[in-house]
């Protein structure tokens, strides 16, 4: 997979994964108190965020050769 494609993939994954964790924890909001993050959104985020830097470090390697 090409770099670029890579970095464009994990980026719309970490967002896509943003988007769903507001959503699904402002579902059913009543007050600040109640605030509960949902764990299956998070990790997805995660995963877009660790294919970016996957991706960063695939840049710089290719770069010093």
């Amino acid at each position: 997979m090409r770099i670029h494609l890579e970095e464009q993939i994990a980026s719309l994954l970490g967002a896509g994964g943003l988007v769903l964790t507001v959503y699904t924890g402002t579902q059913h909001f009543t007050s600040v108190q109640n605030i509960v993050l949902p764990l299956g959104p998070l990790e997805i985020c995660a995963g877009g965020v660790l294919l970016w830097l996957h991706a960063k470090w695939r840049r710089a390697v290719s770069m010093n050769r």
